[in-house]
């Protein structure tokens, strides 16, 4: 007897099997995108006596991220780095002034030179969340409900704030920084950050597990058993010569997932017509329509009798982009992208936000309305009705 879950098949109302990619009675796709896979470790047992109610509430609790899901897991900056990067900061800006003082052994000009050379970090941060101290560690400022840079509009009220700090016996900004300790809203924000609108966050640190699908949390679900996990269908899926590949160890929980889950050719569907174009907006607000094969980086460069119907070069003078970052192109699954070897990496992030990264030359299918990360800049795909 099949095991059954409560999910039903959205055109015939048949109940569908646990993970199942289409429905066996009228054939019609569950998702193309994810499958959910129950992750389990080896040997674990649920406990048998726990009330079903307790064991469908847990269950359907989602791991959550201290910041939305836009942020794919990261974590805040804790008050040590904090503290840090403002020293960093402070030494860069208080040697900039003992130069010019040795040089000119004026005061005047010593103070005017550190001015500078903090207007000059007010504005990198506002443009790219970047100061000295932040690059070194591996900090970012952001706006506190999108990962993009605050802007001149959070970040002048923001410096303010800091700057009143050092009316206070000149040491007032520390404790400013150091406010991050008294922040209860789990955000990590001093209270320049709360006037700025704005977090810092640590790019380089260890991510939070994002919230998983909750599909799989009704009736059905096994006792005591850890969320699941959205794993990508890898780009051999969807074509006729796929083959079946089963993951070797059990999945885990993690920020972003690496491993990609084929179907057997046999049991896959007939194809589904995909949208014929899609629109990808990038994070500077342009828009382009994409019908085939193209390239997206620094400054992409087309491999001799390599089929290229687009070429989407990026202006980033922070060179978190590779000259040529990432392909992507249209086939029966819909949109996909794949990672051409860059430096940083190319990330996935699903409606549901739950990530999926994209390891080098492996096709992953784009859903529409899901955002893909390269480097530090990002752009959001969608799909356009056939007409």
């Amino acid at each position: 007897m099949s095991e059954q879950t409560d999910q039903a098949c959205v055109a015939c109302g048949k109940p569908l099997r646990p993970g199942a990619r289409f429905c066996t009675a009228c054939g019609t796709p569950v998702d193309a995108a994810v499958v959910v896979v129950e992750a389990q470790r080896p040997g674990a047992a649920a406990p048998a006596t726990q009330p079903v109610a307790t064991r469908r509430r847990r269950a359907a609790e989602p791991v959550a991220a201290p910041l939305g899901a836009a942020f794919d897991g990261v974590r805040t900056a804790g008050v040590g780095q904090r503290l840090l990067a403002f020293l960093v900061d402070t030494v860069c800006v208080s040697a900039a002034g003992l130069v010019v003082l040795a040089l000119t052994r004026s005061v005047v000009l010593a103070g005017l030179a550190a001015v500078e050379v903090i207007v000059g970090i007010v504005v990198w941060e506002a443009r790219n969340g970047r100061t000295f101290g932040n690059t070194l560690l591996g900090l970012r400022s952001a706006r506190q409900e999108t990962p993009y840079a605050p802007g001149l509009a959070r970040s002048v009220p923001r410096a303010f704030v800091l700057a009143a700090g050092h009316l206070v016996a000149g040491l007032g900004q520390w404790l400013v920084v150091g406010s991050v300790s008294f922040d209860k809203g789990g955000r990590g924000q001093g209270w320049h950050d709360h006037v700025g609108r704005s977090v810092v966050v640590d790019v380089r640190g260890p991510r939070a597990p994002l919230a998983a699908p909750s599909a799989g949390a009704g009736a059905g679900a096994s006792a005591g058993a850890p969320a699941p996990v959205a794993v990508p269908i890898g780009a051999a899926a969807a074509g006729a010569g796929a083959t079946t590949s089963t993951p070797t160890a059990p999945a885990r929980a993690t920020a972003v997932a690496t491993a990609a889950l084929a179907v057997p050719a046999a049991a896959a569907p007939a194809a589904v017509a995909a949208p014929t174009a899609y629109v990808v907006t990038l994070d500077t607000g342009q828009a382009m329509t994409v019908s085939g094969p193209g390239l997206v980086g620094r400054a992409p460069q087309v491999v001799p009798g390599e089929r290229c119907d687009h070429v989407i070069a990026i202006h980033d003078p922070e060179r978190s982009l590779s000259r040529t970052h990432a392909r992507f192109g249209l086939d029966r699954a819909g949109f996909w992208v794949a990672d051409a070897g860059s430096g940083n990496g190319t990330v996935v992030v699903l409606p549901s936000g739950q990530s999926v990264r994209a390891d080098p030359e492996q096709r992953v299918v784009v859903p529409s309305g899901s955002t893909v990360r390269i480097g530090d800049r990002t752009f959001t795909v969608r799909a356009v009705a056939p007409r």
